[in-house]
């Protein structure tokens, strides 16, 4: 039997379909935090994962530093409580591939 949507479709299932499970990944929702806001974050005095959000961001404004534009509310949060600790989401370095990921893909 197969498990439909309210409007009689299938389900798409993701077990051991690599291009699924990619296409799956890439739509998956990431925190994009620069590392420039992990630094101004955490080299800020006073600042702390309890300090109101709007405080936070004024405090940054009034030392001359500016986070990206993009980042929310929860990821300036988990910045200070050290959950994020490098850049992720667009800013995230990605990995160089090794010789045998090059030639095997």
């Amino acid at each position: 039997m197969a498990l439909t949507d309210s409007d009689g479709k299938k389900k798409k299932k993701y077990s051991n379909d690599r291009a699924a499970l990619k296409a799956k990944a890439q739509h998956m929702l990431v925190a994009d935090v620069k590392q420039s806001d992990i630094d101004a974050l955490l080299s800020t005095g006073g600042i702390t994962s309890d300090t109101d959000i709007p405080d936070i961001k004024q405090r940054l404004k009034w030392q001359g530093k500016e986070l990206n534009p993009t980042i929310e509310d929860q990821e300036i949060i988990d910045v200070l409580d050290k959950k994020i600790t490098k850049p992720t989401g667009k800013f995230k370095k990605k990995k160089k591939k090794t010789i045998l990921e090059k030639i095997f893909g």
